[in-house]
Parts: C-alpha cells; sequence; structure tokens
C-alpha cells in the first residue's frame, strides 16, 4: 500500500516543558489511525504540526513523500473537522461546503454542484438551505466532515471531533464518519482521549503517554497484547496483580500473596522471572459463590475474594471485590443465580484459564 504520511523524530517543547520526544509514524493511503491518549499525552500536539498550526523544534512531516517543511497550512491539502466544528453561521450549508473550492477557483456552478453531492452522501441532501444554526449538533457535524472533504484532500484530519455530542449520538456518529470516509478512501487521523471511540473507529492506534508513543497497533493487539501496564490499565477495563514469577516443574507459575496461577509460555520472555504484573480483564473472570469453582476452570487459577459491591449494567452485572492481601478485582457476569446471591461482605471465587493470564512488566 502507498505511504500516505511519515512523521520522523519529532520533538517540540514549549518552555521547560518537552510536550513531544522522538515521534516518529507511518500511515498508509486510506487508513484510519486514532492518536489516543491523556490530556498533555501529545496527541494534539503532533496533530497540529501535521496540519502545519505548529513547527516542531526538530523532526519532519511528509505526505505522500512530499516533505511539508515551510508548507504554510492552506497549501498542505489536508481536510480539517475540530470540536466546534467552525461552521460560518451567516452561510447556508451549501455554502458552507463550498466555501474550500471558492478559495481555490472553482466556478460557482461547479462547485455548487459538488456540495450538493457530498451532502447527499452524507444524509443532508434535503438541507441544503439551512443555515448552521438550524440543524443539530450530529448533522453540524456531518456539515463539517463533508466541508473537509468536498476537495478531495490528500488527509483528514479530526480533532475531538465527537466531543461535544451527547454519548448516543456520539455512538451512531462514530458509525456515520466511518461510511463517509470509507466510501471517499479518505486517509483520516482522529484525535480522542475516548478509548471506546479509538477502539470502535480505528485501522490502528497510536497511543500517546508523557509525550512518546507508548503502543502503536491495531485495535485487537492493543487490547489483547499490551506491551505495558499503562496500556493494559488505559484500554479497556483491567485487572492488575502484583506477583512473583517462577518456573516449576516446567511451567511458568505466578503467585501471588494468597493465590497462585499458571500462565503459557508464549506469554513469558524465555528466563524471565522474578516480580510481574499479571493482567485478567473482567470478562475473562468467572465467578463462583463460597469456595466453589466455574466446572471448567483449570486448577490452580483461581483466587478468593470477598465482595465489596455488585453494579447491574443491562447487559450482566459487575462484581467488585478485595483478595486477601488488599488488591481490588473486578469481575463482569451475566445475570445468573449465583451473581444475585453474592452480598457485600460474601465470599466467593474467581477462576480463569491459563492462556486469558497476560504478563507485563519484567
Amino acid at each position: 500500500m502507498t505511504t500516505a504520511l511519515q512523521i520522523e523524530g519529532l520533538r517540540k517543547s514549549f518552555g521547560q516543558f518537552e510536550a513531544l520526544k522522538d515521534i516518529t509514524l507511518e500511515m498508509k493511503k486510506g487508513e484510519f489511525l486514532t492518536m489516543l491518549g491523556p490530556s498533555g499525552s501529545g496527541k494534539s500536539t503532533t496533530l497540529q504540526i501535521v496540519a502545519g498550526f505548529l513547527k516542531p523544534d526538530s523532526g519532519r512531516v511528509a505526505m505522500m513523500g512530499r516533505d511539508l517543511s515551510g508548507i504554510p497550512p492552506h497549501k498542505r491539502n489536508i481536510g480539517m473537522v475540530f470540536q466546534d466544528y467552525a461552521l460560518f453561521p451567516h452561510m447556508t450549508i451549501t455554502d458552507n461546503v463550498a466555501f474550500p473550492l471558492e478559495s481555490r477557483g472553482i466556478g460557482k456552478a461547479k462547485r455548487r454542484k459538488r456540495a450538493e453531492e457530498i451532502l447527499d452522501v452524507v444524509n443532508l441532501g434535503n438541507f441544503l438551505g439551512r443555515m448552521p444554526k438550524q440543524l443539530s449538533g450530529g448533522q453540524r457535524q456531518r456539515v463539517a466532515l463533508a466541508r473537509a472533504l468536498v476537495y478531495d484532500p490528500e488527509i483528514v484530519l479530526l480533532d475531538e471531533p465527537l466531543g461535544a455530542l451527547d454519548k448516543k449520538l456520539r455512538t451512531s456518529m462514530q458509525m456515520e464518519i466511518l461510511r463517509v470516509t470509507r466510501r471517499f478512501g479518505a486517509t483520516v487521523i482522529s484525535v480522542t482521549h475516548d478509548q471506546e471511540e479509538a477502539l470502535v473507529m480505528s485501522d490502528r492506534i497510536a497511543l500517546f503517554s508523557h509525550g512518546q508513543l507508548a503502543q502503536v497497533g491495531t485495535p485487537r493487539d492493543l487490547y489483547a497484547n499490551p506491551n505495558s501496564t499503562f496500556v493494559a490499565d488505559f484500554i479497556g477495563e483491567s485487572n492488575l496483580l502484583s506477583c512473583e514469577l517462577k518456573r516449576v516443574n516446567g511451567r511458568y507459575v505466578v503467585e501471588g500473596a494468597s493465590w497462585n496461577a499458571v500462565v503459557l509460555d508464549e506469554r513469558v520472555v524465555a528466563g524471565a522471572c522474578g516480580k510481574v504484573t499479571l493482567l485478567l480483564r473482567p470478562e475473562c473472570l468467572k465467578i463462583s459463590s463460597g469456595e466453589g469453582v466455574a466446572e471448567d476452570s483449570e486448577p490452580g487459577n483461581r483466587a478468593s475474594i470477598t465482595v465489596k459491591e455488585k453494579v447491574y449494567l443491562g447487559s450482566g452485572m459487575r462484581i467488585f471485590g478485595t483478595l486477601g492481601d488488599g488488591s481490588s478485582m473486578q469481575i463482569a457476569a451475566p445475570e445468573s443465580d449465583i451473581t444475585h446471591a453474592l452480598k457485600p461482605g460474601s465470599t466467593a471465587t474467581v477462576s480463569w484459564h491459563q492462556n486469558d493470564g497476560i504478563i507485563l512488566q519484567y
């Protein structure tokens, strides 16, 4: 596949604060990449450098093989969708979408035809004469997306595109953005701190932490094979248990203060033993009342917890408890006689399969 964007060795400081520390990343044409991370992690700074709004202290950005150094934002052929939409309030939505074509010298009839075509793609073909204030938040977002795509940019940048919408509308707009950008074959970089949004929309995720890339990979890569406790904790919900990794009778075993478990050899760097962190996702755990265990659980892969709280989530239950050493644990479980019988203060047994345990932090 054609390389659409190359980011090489970006560094950027604001006074004594080092916002970016040697960011290097490559994107393929037609890829949807999400830059994800907590506030201040460097994702928005990287986006602004790609857009041309900020100049890096060092490093370079190239688009389709063309070095963007010294090229101003309006000459980079990049589409941009802002969180606040940035629509002109005195223009109809058709004129808003056509505006980038006007600034490029496209004739009135041709730009209006193109604007109407793309508004039809985003399901706003019946709203051509409306003003932005006459539209809902989701409709304004679609106008902003149409405006960013109308001149066939080489890359589209989405800066927290769904941050101003409520949860239900965000969910529907995630699928709408995917539908439209895939139809145009657009190469997209989206910035967000919402991990669910990143998991749903991305071909790949670039997870930022303190101005560096913590991990880059597909949503499944980051969720199923995180390379650090930071990634495991940020992507999805996690149980992170401190323990000791040992080699016993030809198998790797982890031991906590009040529990032990077998882990697969392929989850462990050969010969590595000592203090580690065991990652267990809540949905991989099975819970049984008292000292009993689930029928299909494996010997040894279990721990006793004291139930602290349970929460009904509609799709199932979330059980919160503590291990003997005080470590917290949460379990995602379907509604059942067992979960209904659990009360705060009661004892339960949690079990899991050995291939569900992930070893981190050697």
